[in-house]
Parts: C-alpha cells; sequence; structure tokens
C-alpha cells in the first residue's frame, strides 16, 4: 500500500527469534541511513536532477522506500531501494541457501514453509556518457524465525 511517508520503522515492533528485534531493527536503520548517504552524494555529483521517493507498506509488516533521479546532468536514471520483507519459503530453499549438511528446517514438518525477514538496500545507476559502465549493488540481513540468519549481496 502507498503511503506519503514510511513509518519510523518498518520492522514489526519486537520481531525476531529469541529477542532479535535488535538486530533487525538496527540493520533497517543503517540502511535507511546509508540510502540517503547515497542519494545525497548521487545528487551532489549530477548537479541537475533530485531524487524522487515513493514509499510503500505491506499489511503483514515490513514495505520499503523507492528513491529514483531521472533525465540528470550525469546519470539517465539512478533508483536506490531500501526493502523490509516478510514471507516464508520452502525448506528446499534454506537448504540451498546455507551451510551444507545442517539441517536448518530441524523440528518442522515435512512441507511446512520456513518464516522468514530481510531487509536489503539495492542501487542500480545509469550514466548518461555511453562509454561508462552501469553500476549495481545489493546488499542484505536474512533471517529466518527459527534463528538462522545471514547477510549477502554484491557490487557489479
Amino acid at each position: 500500500t502507498a503511503v506519503d511517508k514510511a513509518p519510523d520503522s518498518l520492522v514489526r515492533p519486537g520481531d525476531g527469534p529469541d529477542g532479535n528485534y535488535p538486530m533487525r531493527a538496527r540493520f533497517e536503520k543503517m540502511l535507511r541511513e546509508a540510502q540517503i548517504s547515497i542519494t545525497d552524494a548521487i545528487a551532489k555529483i549530477d548537479g541537475k536532477a533530485t531524487f524522487q521517493e515513493d514509499c510503500w507498506t505491506r499489511a503483514n509488516g515490513g514495505g520499503g522506500m523507492s528513491r529514483v533521479l531521472k533525465d540528470g546532468a550525469v546519470w539517465e536514471k539512478a533508483g536506490v531501494n531500501l526493502s523490509v520483507v516478510y514471507g516464508s519459503m520452502p525448506q528446499e530453499a534454506l537448504q540451498a541457501a546455507t551451510e551444507r549438511g545442517v539441517d536448518r528446517a530441524k523440528g518442522m514438518a515435512p512441507g511446512e514453509r520456513v518464516p522468514f525477514f530481510a531487509c536489503g538496500l539495492s542501487c542500480v545507476m545509469h550514466p548518461r556518457n555511453p562509454f561508462c559502465p552501469t553500476m549495481h549493488f545489493n546488499y542484505r540481513y536474512f533471517e529466518t524465525d527459527g534463528g538462522v540468519w545471514w547477510f549477502g549481496g554484491g557490487t557489479d
């Protein structure tokens, strides 16, 4: 659901296994600060265009903030997006994403889905100069309600 302004936090209050809410909230806060810092720097370098922000929330928790700059002097288009997601995945997906040989779904019934939380920041920048490469990155924190967690992402 689109909202005029994102709430102070998109993380459900007190959420997380074994009281791990502080990690979820701290990571979201760090990424929000990074999004502001990155978009400020991109806009300063561009010198012409500014970022437009769209915010949304999801009924079961989470949401995001998209910031997009278009038709700039340096950047044809640049986007820096923050997402907080709650969902569920098959046990096989958890096995594929984590350490091999360890039963991360121990105690779950066969076919039972694994609830998760994810928070990430992604960026894509398309320069006007056709001789300059496009840049992309994404960084994320991923955690199951069973307490399995990891960081992921990369840059190209």
